[in-house]
């Protein structure tokens, strides 16, 4: 994911495949950057790695359009 979202959004969880790996921005400034990964079983697991500063996600899953960073 290339822009910080509030949360992780369900429709990439949905996507992420088995063994799948996902890094996604979250939160406002500065954001936490998550490891996401999808077991073979199907369970969800996220690791936190550390801040970043990502530009804001915006429309359905992001933010308002009128969030200031």
């Amino acid at each position: 994911m290339t822009c910080a979202a509030p949360y992780i959004p369900e429709p990439l969880l949905e996507q992420l495949k088995p063994e799948g790996i996902m890094v996604i921005p979250v939160g406002n400034y500065p954001q936490e950057l998550y490891k996401v990964t999808k077991d073979s079983k199907g369970h969800i697991h996220k690791k936190r790695k550390g801040e970043v500063v990502f530009v804001p996600l915006i429309g359905k899953y992001g933010f308002r359009k009128n969030l200031e960073c």
